[in-house]
């Protein structure tokens, strides 16, 4: 290159640096008399705070859990969450501005009872209660009665712990997981108006109930009665063993004076005539 033409481009470089200062003076200046206002609009008014669908739109995850299982917890966030995007982790202050639960709710499971987040561990979903050890280990502090009734009316339910049928808290099991009907096609949903789940030997029942269902225990005698020519064949099981499980009644009870006394004296015990009281002597044989 020629020291004219180097010349040229060394007066071309230092026009164009010359260009740019004067702009960037320029724009400078202009900055410099931007009037900025003392308050600007976008912060002159108090925002509304945020609606539960508005949160949501970031915590999907917790805004599903109160839908799904929050309870009475279904409320506005800001409910429980008084300070909101305040963690720092240099300042590690998590605990601090999580709310508490002794803020809304009293000892209501005892005072022995106080480590809430050890059952309740996801406050978004405080109705799923998982069957922890801790729960499982303190079942009888609120449920007295059935653990009473269970040591005061021995069955193979006794031996069962309670985890082994109430696989959640709260989670009641239908019958029909671990037993078989009386007989076919029975409604499960019948099964605790004779036997109540935590003393099930104790059993009750009302005299509408199936003679089916004794059927199933007492096929023998249940054949017999059903195959009778007699009177007793229209009367249903629980109608005469009607006042606990496997009672059995007296003749008396539904027929006071059948025959004469002189009859009576003479002959006392009617099964000696009538032989057996689910199929007897029929007159019309």
């Amino acid at each position: 290159m020629t020291g004219k033409g180097f010349s040229k481009i060394a007066r071309s470089c230092v026009l164009a640096v010359a260009l740019i200062c004067a702009a960037g003076s320029a724009f400078a200046g202009r900055i410099a008399t931007v009037d900025i206002p003392a308050k600007p609009e976008l912060y002159a008014t108090t925002p509304a705070p945020l609606s539960a669908a508005q949160c949501a739109q970031c915590h999907t995850g917790v805004f599903g859990d109160l839908k799904a299982s929050g309870g009475k917890h279904q409320f506005e966030c800001q409910g429980c969450h008084k300070v909101l995007h305040a963690y720092n982790p240099k300042k590690a202050n998590y605990d601090a501005i999580m709310p508490k639960c002794s803020s809304c709710h009293t000892d209501i499971h005892g005072a022995a009872n106080k480590d809430c987040a050890s059952c309740h561990t996801n406050p978004h979903a405080p109705c799923k209660v998982g069957m922890t050890s801790r729960l499982t280990s303190a079942c009888a502090s609120c449920h007295a009665n059935p653990k009473a009734d269970l040591v005061k009316f021995p069955s193979k339910h006794t031996a069962l712990a309670c985890e082994f049928c109430h696989k959640s808290h709260g989670y009641k099991p239908a019958c029909s997981e671990c037993h078989k009907g009386h007989y076919k096609g029975q409604d499960f949903a019948t099964c605790v108006k004779c036997h109540s789940v935590h003393k099930p030997k104790q059993v009750t029942y009302g005299t509408a109930e199936p003679a089916a269902s004794c059927g199933a225990c007492h096929g023998k005698v249940f054949n017999k009665w059903k195959g009778s020519a007699s009177r007793h064949a229209k009367v249903n099981c629980a109608q005469c063993h009607h006042t606990k499980h496997k009672y059995i009644p007296q003749c008396q009870e539904c027929h006071p004076t059948p025959h004469p006394k002189t009859i009576l004296d003479r002959f006392p015990k009617c099964l000696g005539c009538h032989l057996d009281v689910h199929d007897p002597p029929n007159m019309k044989k």
